[in-house]
């Protein structure tokens, strides 16, 4: 006999949690959107329009040249308005290269998309004096003629114009103020800077050096720790892990002063060793800084360590315990039930935090500008970020783009390893016996 699968009514209680999660989900991906749509949009349009109208055109302004008469003269001229803005954004390009020859300059991005007016001086009747004129700025609309040095100016919305002249014309070009209807414009360049910036690619490998040791050392320690809390019993095994526990609700900011305060005379006594050992005098290389990769990789082990054992401590504590009594019975010892057994079983647990760990080293701020290196190549990424808020402050496309390479990486750990993500985090957090 089949069976039907019945389905509960929508209850408020679900209606609300349902809410909450797409509210939730909803929070975490429009400032995404934002980042990565801001980061691909030029300067201008970054600044200037939020990134809810980077995809509906706008009115722009630009001023253009336009082509000139040949040598022998001509009653016709032709061109087209896109065109002469495309040939001024080259002439740039080639004048900054020249200027700056070691720079990294790069092409404005391609505009498109419709002209709809061009703004001409003209001389009108002054209503205040009859035999009088007044010089006033006029929009001339596409196909409208209009004169512009003793010639008819006509141009199209699709930027194509004709200036027609009653004798030979060989002057040069004329400048006008037009209005362009623009397309919607996205292009790489700004990711193309940020990473030809020296300081984004050095603080990629800073954040890599700082992040992996970071993650790997206290799942090292915790997984250790984690098993002798399930499978061995010692005196006082019990209260050393609810102390564990405590520390997880112990704010990090508590710590600094202290940890601080430790460093700085390890720092000493590191200088102290090098002058007494070494012949640093010489080179005055004898100081030890306080500030450094291996103080980060210390401070995010203790802070990560806490969550950790009770997580991983969990997890191994719901392991059949049959496994491990066989084990025994076979001569193994605690390090090779643990190397053979415990380790690969928990393998989803161990995945779990590292997700964790690696997700707040790497986006860490807080414990890198006190205790991390401040040397121009050693600062980790999001140091680099919080320090181009004030140079990039009216470059948002960079600032952003820097953003969002910084959340690539985050990103590709998590999508690597989430087979792993929730069936450890739920059975970590269940507590077992």
């Amino acid at each position: 006999m089949s069976k039907v699968k019945k389905h509960g009514r929508l209850t408020p209680l679900k209606l609300l949690a349902h809410i909450a999660v797409l509210s939730v989900v909803f929070l975490w991906v429009v400032p995404f959107i934002g980042l990565a749509t801001t980061s691909v949009r030029p300067q201008k349009d970054a600044n200037e329009t939020g990134f809810w109208r980077a995809f509906t055109s706008m009115e722009r302004g630009h001023a253009i040249r336009t082509q000139g008469g040949p040598e022998g003269g001509t009653t016709l001229i032709e061109g087209n308005i896109f065109d002469d803005i495309r040939a001024a954004q080259e002439i740039d390009f080639v004048q900054s290269n020249e200027r700056s020859p070691n720079a990294l300059i790069l092409r404005e991005m391609p505009i498109e998309g419709e002209v709809t007016g061009v703004l001409v001086i003209e001389r009108l009747p002054d209503p205040d004096n009859p035999d009088g004129t007044i010089r006033q700025q006029v929009i001339k609309q596409p196909g409208e003629a209009f004169e512009v040095k003793k010639g008819q100016f006509t141009y199209q919305a699709d930027g194509s114009y004709q200036w027609a002249f009653e004798e030979p014309y060989s002057g040069k070009g004329k400048k006008l103020s037009v209005f362009i209807q623009q397309r919607p414009q996205f292009g790489w360049n700004s990711y193309v800077q940020v990473l030809t910036n020296r300081q984004v690619p050095n603080s990629l490998i800073s954040s890599f050096i700082v992040t992996i040791p970071a993650t790997i050392i206290p799942i090292m320690i915790a997984a250790f720790a984690a098993y002798a809390f399930a499978w061995m019993t010692f005196p006082g095994r019990d209260w050393i892990f609810v102390i564990v526990v405590a520390l997880l609700v112990v704010p990090l900011q508590l710590a600094f002063l202290p940890v601080l305060t430790w460093f700085t005379q390890a720092a000493s006594l590191a200088t102290w060793l090098n002058e007494w050992l070494t012949d640093c005098e010489a080179s005055n290389s004898c100081k030890v800084s306080s500030a450094n990769f291996a103080t980060l990789w210390i401070s995010h082990t203790a802070f990560g360590l806490p969550l950790a054992i009770y997580l991983l401590r969990n997890y191994i504590g719901n392991l059949p315990r049959e496994v491990l009594e066989s084990a025994r019975i076979d001569g193994a010892s605690h390090l090779q039930t643990f190397m053979r057994i415990i380790l690969p079983l928990s393998v989803p647990a161990l995945a779990s935090f590292a997700i964790f760990q690696f997700l707040w080293v790497w986006n860490d701020l807080l414990v890198a500008l006190y205790l991390g290196p401040d040397g121009e190549t050693d600062r980790v990424l999001p140091r680099i970020i919080q320090s181009q808020l004030g140079t990039f402050k009216s470059q948002l496309h960079l600032l952003n783009a820097s953003a969002v390479i910084s959340m690539i990486v985050p990103l590709i750990v998590f999508l690597s390893l989430q087979r792993y993500f929730v069936r450890g985090l739920l059975a970590g957090s269940v507590k077992g016996g």
